[in-house]
């Protein structure tokens, strides 16, 4: 295997473990009452990740970008895992065919879930966000489809952490290390400009973060007046 090189910026690192921190949370809260305007505020907070996920997939260094992981043939996605299965490392330093289609899925689900949770109501003890600004029809879809997706998520979630063990534990490829320090081997590929670990990167993506959190607040949740 090749040497380390950078290729998780700061930003893909942070979201990975802050979108596994979010779906958690989200999972337990959903059911507690006194924990209900903690897990709209966290759903809030998630799909204005999203949001700045989808930005950073066009802004953001080499391997965070979508270009590098274009959605591809069912067959590319079958011999990809084909390859997991039989334990062979692809050589690519950013995701994958299959882990580039989990990531499209995840910011799928996430952001559908989150987008039926400020949409919904239960007609007795809380109505979320955007329910006063919708018909009654469209309330009652959301209100229907927010768990379908939330289970979705928690499927995907749980089919990451069972490829990322595979991967650690049975393939000896230490993803989990490179969410931590953002380093991978590089197979002869280049990073790509500018450098990932550049404070120009840093520095873009904080401005993008803090427009898109902030923004997507302020849209569903201060605008409101939730």
């Amino acid at each position: 295997m090749s040497s380390p090189q950078p290729v998780w910026n700061f930003w893909v690192r942070f979201g990975h473990w802050l979108i596994a921190l979010g779906v958690i949370f989200q999972q337990i809260s959903g059911e507690e009452l006194e924990l209900i305007d903690a897990h709209a505020t966290v759903g809030i907070l998630l799909s204005g990740w999203v949001v700045f996920r989808l930005g950073w997939g066009f802004i953001g260094p080499k391997y965070a970008r979508f270009s590098t992981f274009p959605l591809t043939s069912p067959k590319q996605v079958m011999h990809s895992m084909q390859r997991v299965f039989t334990k062979q490392t692809e050589q690519t330093p950013g995701h994958t065919e299959v882990r580039g289609l989990a990531v499209y899925l995840m910011l799928i689900l996430i952001g559908l879930t989150a987008l039926a949770g400020t949409a919904s109501s239960d007609d007795i003890l809380f109505a979320d966000p955007l329910e006063p600004f919708l018909s009654p029809a469209l309330v009652d879809l959301a209100s229907q489809a927010h768990p379908i997706l939330s289970k979705l998520v928690l499927i995907i979630f749980i089919a990451h952490i069972s490829a990322v063990f595979w991967h650690q534990f049975v393939m000896k490829e230490p993803l989990i290390q490179g969410m931590f320090h953002g380093l991978k081997p590089g197979f002869g590929h280049s990073i790509g400009q500018p450098d990932p670990f550049s404070k120009l990167v840093l520095l873009r993506g904080f401005i993008l973060f803090s427009l898109c959190i902030g923004g997507t607040y302020r849209i569903l949740g201060i605008y409101p007046g939730w």
